[in-house]
């Protein structure tokens, strides 16, 4: 399935929840933030069973913990894009405005993040 056809399929869930209804955009968004947390615990799990190597788990242990975090990322979709029909924002605008944003930003990654090159 395509991301627009998943979309959709996302908010006839909403709907046949009763979810889509803008004064619930503050609910909404603290689902999101929940769910985000929720990708974060699977994230901190995996980057710690993938660096201490004094530690043995099995393949499987590895697998499921990506797996979760994919679905976890998925919730985080899911609360975005319902969030994005309560508020009356498109989502692939929003996507479009960003890149528009950064395109030609220049700066340095340092640490692991990127860094604007004004704010050098």
């Amino acid at each position: 399935m395509g991301f627009k056809e998943l979309q959709e399929k996302v908010l006839e869930w909403a709907d046949s929840h009763d979810l889509l209804h803008e004064e619930n955009a503050d609910k909404q968004f603290m689902k999101f933030i929940e769910e985000v947390f929720e990708f974060k615990t699977e994230f901190d799990y995996l980057e710690r069973i993938g660096q201490d190597p004094s530690e043995c788990y099995s393949d499987y242990e590895q697998i499921e913990t990506q797996e979760n975090m994919q679905l976890e990322m998925g919730d985080v979709f899911v609360t975005l894009i319902i969030l994005c029909k309560q508020l009356g924002i498109e989502p692939q605008r929003c996507l479009e405005l960003a890149y528009e944003k950064i395109k030609d930003r220049q700066g340095k990654t340092i640490d692991g993040t990127f860094v604007k090159e004004e704010d050098l």
